[in-house]
């Protein structure tokens, strides 16, 4: 039986950006808004759930790539049921199905009750993965994925995985154990070192241990890691590629230092043929197609459901609740992702 959809729903909308990310958590407000009616092309869907990341923190303090027009519902991705469809042939094929999706650069995201998603950007659930995982497998678990891809197609033979403990570091963890890739997983101090060994990574370091760079340069020399996954972006970026081998690159692909890459010497640039790139998702996304699209998201879901690129949830979170306990958890030293329930607490209809 087709929902019954309400006029109005419910969101979470920002009105400005905030430099200081609390204070931009904090101004989020929860706002009724008219229901949208998708166009050619779109899909109406009743989102389930949508989790906080670093990239939707990045959009609320105007750091992100992509900007939204305010005021405007943040939330990048999403997943929930398409209730209602727009003219086109794939927006009709979507119509009932439980989706994961992801927001275009400008317009409304995920957070809220009801979301306009571009059709092309939903991918159909498979019965094994359920809403939540659903929720956050278009940016960690595909993140995690592209970047073994990465480092498979430029055949570095191994790769650093900084920032280990993370939620892609631990992604890629267990992605490279049963893929049989060899990482070195770099952490900060030595309980996180416990935690990765208990997952089964076998190359471990504790980057606030002393003679951590030579460890590091052995290690790269050794297994041949002349590719380095770097979300930090900090300080001691260069002190990492300085310890990896000639031909090296380091690919940064988040701000949590939230301050410049440094430390760089020229000479590793020059002499040593070093280089540093950027990896964006959205972009890299964009060159796979619609079918590449597809068949990626199929094979991370498949691992999804086997539990090597499967989230932990620390925080489930009404609309109502979020301003204030967001930034209360991002604050804290937390291992699991915080997701947003638009409809808790409301009936279904709601």
């Amino acid at each position: 039986m087709r929902e019954t959809l309400p006029d109005e729903m419910r969101a979470l909308v920002l009105h400005h950006h905030h430099g200081d990310r609390e204070q931009a958590l904090r101004s989020l407000a929860v706002e009724t808004r008219p229901v949208p009616a998708p166009g050619r092309g779109q899909v109406l869907v009743r989102v389930a759930a949508a989790p906080c990341n670093p990239s939707d923190v990045l959009l609320l303090q105007g750091l992100y790539g992509a900007s939204k027009t305010l005021p405007a519902a943040p939330g990048w991705e999403g997943a929930g049921t398409v209730v209602a469809a727009g003219p086109g042939l794939l927006p009709r094929w979507l119509l009932g199905r439980r989706v994961a999706c992801a927001s275009q650069a400008d317009g409304d995201g995920t957070w809220a009750e009801y979301f306009l998603a571009p059709a092309s950007m939903c991918i159909p659930l498979s019965r094994d993965v359920d809403d939540e995982q659903g929720a956050m497998l278009m940016v960690n678990p595909v993140t995690s994925y592209a970047l073994l891809d990465m480092a498979r197609a430029g055949k570095h033979r191994a790769a650093v995985n900084l920032a280990a403990a993370s939620q892609v570091g631990r992604m890629l963890v267990r992605l490279a154990g049963a893929e049989g890739y060899p990482m070195i997983h770099v952490v900060r101090r030595s309980e996180q070192a416990a935690l990765l060994r208990e997952l089964g990574a076998e190359h471990v370091l504790d980057s606030s241990a002393t003679g951590f760079a030579g460890e590091l340069g052995e290690l790269c020399g050794r297994l041949g890691a002349t590719i380095a996954f770097d979300p930090i972006a900090g300080a001691a970026s260069g002190a990492v590629l300085a310890a990896m081998p000639k031909r090296s690159v380091l690919v940064v692909y988040g701000t949590l230092a939230e301050e410049p890459c440094g430390g760089f010497n020229p000479a590793d640039f020059i002499f040593g043929e070093k280089r540093v790139e950027g990896f964006w998702l959205r972009a890299w996304m964009d060159r796979q197609g619609l079918l590449g699209r597809i068949a990626v998201t199929h094979r991370v879901q498949q691992m999804v459901a086997r539990g090597v690129l499967s989230s932990t949830v620390a925080l489930r979170l009404s609309l109502d609740e979020a301003p204030q306990r967001l930034a209360h958890h991002l604050s804290a030293a937390t291992t699991g992702k915080a997701l947003i329930l638009p409809h808790l607490g409301r009936s279904t209809t709601a």
